[in-house]
């Protein structure tokens, strides 16, 4: 496996990290956390995007972005689960993984 696509879903977990903590953060610690989890986010698309499209690395930030933040509000912090949701982030998934096939 290319060392891009290591990269970029350490990009997607971070990218969960932030978002949840732009909701849930309420002391100085938990902002200054939700600050560094931004930050190291974009870095590491940053240093994907020097090896794959950009398209690629966005459509892949993106996605796992999304799709890891619903997976985390269903198990972290109690929002109700509802199917057409997993079907969706499913497709998403689809599309993460079919991307990874035909890039360069």
């Amino acid at each position: 496996m290319r060392p891009q696509w290591i990269i970029l879903p350490l990009a997607g977990l971070a990218e969960v990290g932030w978002a949840a903590g732009l909701k849930h953060a309420e002391s100085v610690p938990d902002w200054v956390l939700t600050v560094m989890l931004a930050v190291t986010s974009l870095w590491l698309a940053s240093r994907a995007v020097r090896y794959m499209p950009t398209s690629t690395v966005y459509t892949v930030f993106v996605g796992l972005g999304a799709a890891g933040t619903a997976v985390a509000d269903w198990l972290l912090f109690g929002v109700a689960f509802h199917w057409p949701v997993l079907a969706f982030i499913a497709l998403l998934l689809a599309g993460v993984i079919g991307l990874q096939r035909v890039s360069d």
